[in-house]
């Protein structure tokens, strides 16, 4: 089982008229939306807010089987970020998260929240907040004493952070207790400064020598970097592309899932080619979610007749 930790955010996305569509999103709970869907059974343990989203949230969470492992519902609002498109067609965000319901949570609740049955503890992005640390390693330790391995989307988002430095250094603590590590290239650049994408990387792997460290670089796809393997994968071009919003999700959920489905083998007990075949499962699902407004991981049918087709 996989439990989920993080923020749940109302994307609101620009339509061509100048209004604003929203959208349920928030890095975690689309990890968690993305690895339901591809039958992985799921907890996810931040809490929703008692408004109208907090509603939309917690009925979305239950369509994609997705279990909410909290028994209260919080009585501050649901977190916003407006978006924007940019002239490469990337998302930008303006967050607002002070006094929002996905962090009005103890570490003795949310550390009581941890599934028996969990094999691994997702947290990343906003999670990391300088200000929720003290929370944040209180859980992690317990769930590594409970012997959950823990996978970690670092996901920069230094325009949301009240201390960019204090940010900066949890989550490079944090690195060194992932077993399961995702980062962009645009998040290596703003974690290490303007270093070379190589030299950042190998910083990641120094810190955590025994993680798995999947690095993605946008048009020019993903590497995966584990103990012994060095697996490279080019992007599988979307048949239509329409944003990127929640394409990392994607890939990771997928990749994540495709692990677990493994049972979380160790590096030293898994072949290049199963890596290569998880790399290739979590790109295809991440290409599928191009070609669709905003996030919206595929599903483990349209997975898999992708697959057959790409075959």
């Amino acid at each position: 089982m996989l439990a989920v930790i993080g923020e749940n955010v109302v994307d609101l996305l620009p339509e061509p008229n100048g209004l604003y569509r929203p959208c349920l999103g928030g890095s975690p709970l689309n990890v968690a939306i993305g690895a339901a869907r591809q039958q992985i059974k799921v907890s996810y343990i931040s809490p929703l807010s008692q408004d109208a989203f907090g509603t939309a949230f917690a009925d979305y969470l239950a369509k994609n089987a997705v279990i909410y492992g909290l028994d209260y519902l919080s009585s501050k609002p649901t977190s916003l970020a407006m978006v924007s498109i940019d002239a490469h067609q990337q998302p930008q965000y303006s967050l607002y998260r002070t006094g929002i319901a996905d962090r009005d949570i103890s570490a003795k609740t949310q550390i009581a929240a941890l599934p028996a049955d969990c094999k691994l503890l997702h947290l990343g992005s906003l999670a990391l907040e300088s200000d929720d640390a003290p929370r944040i390693r209180q859980v992690v330790a317990a769930a590594k004493a409970k012997g959950i391995q823990i996978a970690l989307d670092i996901n920069i988002r230094l325009n949301a952070v009240t201390n960019v430095a204090a940010y900066r250094a949890f989550v490079l603590e944090m690195l060194s207790h992932s077993d399961y590590i995702k980062a962009s290239d645009e998040d290596l650049a703003l974690l290490y400064g303007h270093i070379p994408v190589t030299e950042a990387a190998a910083a990641i792997r120094q810190a955590a020598p025994a993680a798995m460290l999947a690095l993605t670089k946008g048009e020019h796809g993903a590497t995966l970097f584990w103990q012994q393997h060095n697996l490279q994968r080019p992007v599988i071009k979307a048949s239509r592309f329409i944003d990127t919003v929640g394409a990392g999700d994607t890939f990771w959920a997928n990749l994540l899932a495709a692990l677990l489905q493994l049972g979380l083998p160790d590096a030293q007990h898994v072949s290049a080619d199963t890596l290569m075949a998880c790399l290739t499962r979590a790109m295809l699902a991440a290409s599928l979610n191009i070609a669709c407004k905003g996030c919206n991981p595929p599903t483990a049918d349209e997975l898999k007749q992708a697959l057959a087709q790409l075959d």
